[in-house]
C-alpha cells in the first residue's frame, strides 16, 4: 500500500485525540503521523508522548493557527498521500484505505473528502460543498440553499440535491479531513496561513483546481464531533470565521467593483453579529431539545460494572440497560430501539467503527437519531459529543 502521512493538529483536546489516534492506527498502522499541539495548558503533549511513543509530536509554545501547524508537520511529511484530520474525529477502518485505492485509481484527483457524520449520525452538510463564489455564498446566506435543498441553482453550497451516499465531484474539500495528493501540495504549497483557522482548507481547494486536478466526495465514514477545542459562544469564534470569509473574497474575487466589496463585507457583518447572538441566546435552548436521559451499552459483559460506575459521573447519561456484545451492531440491536432510550454506547474493543458509524448513519437516516457513546477499555474513557467521562 503506498505511504501516507496523517497530520493533526490539537488544542487542549487530549482524550479526543487519544481516541482518533486509536482509530487511526486501526486504519493504516504503518502510516506516518504527526500531532502538533498549539501550546495546550491541558497536558496534551506528555499525555501523547507517554501513550504514543511511535508518533512524532512537535509542541509548539504559541498557538500558530491551523494552517501554519499543518504546514509545520507537511515540510516533515514523506508520504504519497497526505491526510489532514481534525482531533475531534473517529475514523472507520475502510475509510483511509478506501482513499488510497481511489486516488491509486484516479491520478487526476487532488483531494478527496469523505462522509462526515455527527455523534448523532446525522450526515454533515460541509463534507460536501462549491466554492463560496459571490452567487453560491448568496444563496446560501440568505437561507435559499437550506429552504429549497434540491435546487441546483439555490443549493449549490453544501449541494444537498446530491445523493451523499454516492461519490460525486466537488470543488471544496472539508479540512476536518482532507486527504490530499502529495504531488499536488507540490504544486500548490501547502494552507496559506494568512487564514488563522477556518478558511484555508476553501483555498487549499480552489489551488488544487487551478492546477488542474478534481477533487472528489467518497460516501466514507467518519465520526467529527465538531468543533470541541472551540469556543462557538465567543464572539472571537464568529469574528475569526467570517473574517475567514473576507480574506478570501480579498484573495480571489479582488477584481469585483469597490461597491460589491463593500455590500460583501456589510453582509458577512451582519452574519458575525448574527452568529454569535445565535449561538448565545439559542444554544442553551438546543442542548434542552437534545439532552439524553435512558441510554443503553452494547458490549461484553466484564465491562457492564465498570461503564456503570462512569455513567453515575455523567450530567447527560442515566438509566443504563446493559446488551451483551455479538459482533455485528445491527445482529445485536436490529434495526430499531424502544422509544425512551435515546443514547447508545459502543465498546470500541467488540465493535468496528466501520459497523459503529454504519449503524447510526442508517438510523439517522430513517430520523432516528441516538446519541453516541464510545468506550474504550483500553483507555477506561467514555467520550459522547457533549462529554468525556
Amino acid at each position: 500500500m503506498p505511504s501516507v502521512s496523517i497530520i493533526i493538529v490539537s488544542y487542549n483536546v487530549r482524550y479526543y485525540i487519544e481516541q482518533c489516534l486509536n482509530s487511526v492506527l486501526r486504519s493504516v498502522p504503518d502510516a506516518q503521523i504527526f500531532v502538533v499541539d498549539n501550546d495546550s495548558s491541558d497536558g496534551s503533549v506528555e499525555y501523547l508522548r507517554k501513550r504514543f511513543p511511535n508518533i512524532e509530536i512537535i509542541a509548539n509554545d504559541f498557538n500558530a493557527g491551523f494552517g501554519c501547524a499543518n504546514n509545520m508537520a507537511l515540510a516533515k511529511s514523506t508520504g504519497k498521500y497526505i491526510l489532514f484530520l481534525n482531533p475531534d474525529t473517529v475514523v472507520a477502518e475502510r475509510t483511509i484505505p478506501g482513499c488510497i485505492e481511489y486516488m491509486e485509481a484516479h491520478p487526476e484527483t487532488g483531494a478527496v473528502g469523505v462522509r462526515m457524520q455527527y455523534g448523532n449520525g446525522q450526515f454533515a452538510l460541509e463534507s460536501r460543498r462549491s466554492l463560496p463564489t459571490p452567487s453560491v455564498s448568496f444563496w446560501h446566506m440568505t437561507g435559499l440553499g437550506r429552504l429549497f435543498k434540491r435546487s441546483r441553482l439555490f443549493a449549490r453550497y453544501h449541494l444537498t440535491y446530491m445523493d451523499s451516499s454516492k461519490e460525486c465531484p466537488i470543488e471544496v474539500v472539508s479540512g476536518a479531513y482532507m486527504f490530499v495528493r502529495k504531488e499536488a501540495l507540490d504544486k500548490t504549497g501547502g494552507f496559506d496561513e494568512s487564514f488563522f483557522m477556518y478558511g484555508e482548507d476553501i483555498d487549499l481547494s480552489f489551488r488544487i483546481l487551478q492546477q488542474g486536478y478534481k477533487n472528489c466526495y467518497l460516501p466514507l465514514p467518519i465520526l467529527h464531533y465538531k468543533g470541541e477545542s472551540t469556543n462557538k459562544t465567543s464572539y472571537g469564534y464568529a469574528k475569526v470565521f467570517y473574517d475567514a470569509m473576507i480574506i478570501f473574497f480579498n484573495k480571489h474575487y479582488h477584481r469585483y467593483s469597490r461597491l460589491f466589496a463593500l455590500l460583501v463585507r456589510m453582509v458577512v457583518g451582519f452574519k458575525k453579529i448574527g452568529t454569535y447572538v445565535g449561538q448565545n441566546i439559542l444554544a442553551r435552548g438546543r442542548m434542552l431539545k437534545e439532552y439524553t436521559e435512558n441510554c443503553i451499552f452494547v458490549g461484553p459483559t466484564d465491562s457492564f460494572t465498570r461503564v456503570e460506575q462512569i455513567l453515575s459521573g455523567s450530567a447527560m447519561l442515566r438509566r443504563p440497560l446493559f446488551v451483551n456484545g455479538k459482533v455485528s451492531v445491527s445482529e445485536t440491536l436490529g434495526e430499531a430501539l424502544p422509544d425512551d432510550i435515546k443514547a447508545v454506547i459502543f465498546d470500541t474493543s467488540v465493535f468496528k467503527y466501520d459497523d459503529i458509524l454504519d449503524w447510526m448513519y442508517k438510523r439517522a437516516l430513517e430520523g432516528k437519531r441516538y446519541t453516541m457513546g464510545l468506550y474504550s477499555s483500553q483507555t477506561g474513557k467514555l467520550i459522547t459529543q457533549f462529554e468525556t467521562l
